[in-house]
């Protein structure tokens, strides 16, 4: 659930962020580099993604944004690797060919490619191949190029099957899989005909989620304040939109749960308060006979 909810502002955060910026770079694209689980140190995917960062950014032509069904990754082949023996240290030395890709995951389409040959140094060969990475020359305009015509290719594509799009994340609706729904209807780009209508659909099917949600939702966080887990049942309503035709309940449950805490507050300060004059009495207890036999005549010394 929480997932769908940042899901859902992110769209609308970044359709207010395009709303104000030009066509040129309103297309957004999703990064991914190869991990750990591919082999790859963090200094490896760092490097990597920095580069493609700066290579979207600098296309004029994209940004990298929330939209991950356009994805760029890299296919990266060594086709030399050596340790080259000099002075106090070996230096390992790659030669790299990196291949980008521009995909659409959801139909497995591959838009565009490019294959760059880069050479890198290191003392080993994790940090040869991350100065191989930093070769990369992020204004050569082919670059851009590769960008732009991936562009147009995607745009061509969802123009020509905006209302197919549509029409099949309303009946993915229509069976409650709102999830895949809503994905399919953020997955079209800013840019094509039907982004508008997009935008509204996926409105109109979150609000529908929500509402599928409600009774679950404030059954849950009902338990939740039974057994007095007050901050685990503020968050559980949180996940609901005010918008939501089951808020008033939400709101009065929150009202409920603030009330809640504010006794339970004022109950644990009053029993620090009885604490505080429990020690007090036993410190006047202890002191009191002290207090009565204290002799108030001048002591002589000797």
């Amino acid at each position: 659930m929480r997932y769908l909810l940042f899901l859902f502002i992110a769209l609308f955060t970044e359709y207010a962020c395009m709303a104000q910026a030009s066509t040129a770079t309103s297309f957004t694209i999703g990064i991914i580099v190869p991990d750990a689980t591919s082999g790859y140190t963090a200094q490896e995917s760092q490097r990597l993604e920095s580069k493609l960062t700066q290579i979207i950014n600098h296309s004029n032509e994209a940004v990298v944004g929330y939209n991950n069904d356009i994805v760029i990754y890299p296919v990266i082949d060594v086709i030399d690797s050596s340790v080259v023996s000099g002075g106090m240290q070996n230096i390992a030395v790659m030669t790299l060919e990196i291949s980008l890709y521009i995909k659409q995951l959801g139909n497995n389409v591959v838009y565009n490619t490019i294959t760059k040959k880069v050479k890198g140094s290191g003392d080993n060969s994790a940090q040869a191949k991350a100065n191989a990475f930093g070769q990369l020359n992020v204004t050569d305009n082919s670059f851009a190029e590769f960008i732009r015509d991936a562009k147009m290719k995607i745009l061509a594509y969802y123009n020509n099957n905006c209302q197919s799009l549509i029409n099949t994340a309303m009946n993915m609706s229509a069976k409650q899989n709102y999830a895949p729904a809503i994905g399919m209807l953020q997955s079209i780009p800013f840019g094509t005909r039907c982004y508008n209508e997009a935008i509204t659909k996926a409105t109109e099917v979150y609000g529908k989620y929500q509402s599928g949600i409600c009774s679950k939702v404030v059954s849950k966080a009902k338990g939740e304040i039974a057994v007095n887990n007050f901050d685990s049942a503020m968050a559980t309503l949180q996940e609901i939109d005010p918008a939501s035709n089951c808020y008033p309940e939400v709101d009065k449950l929150i009202a409920q749960i603030s009330a809640k805490v504010a006794k339970q507050e004022k109950r644990e300060e009053d029993r620090e308060q009885r604490r505080l004059d429990a020690i007090k009495e036993i410190a006047k207890a202890y002191y009191s006979p002290k207090v009565k036999n204290t002799s108030y005549s001048r002591v002589r010394r000797s």
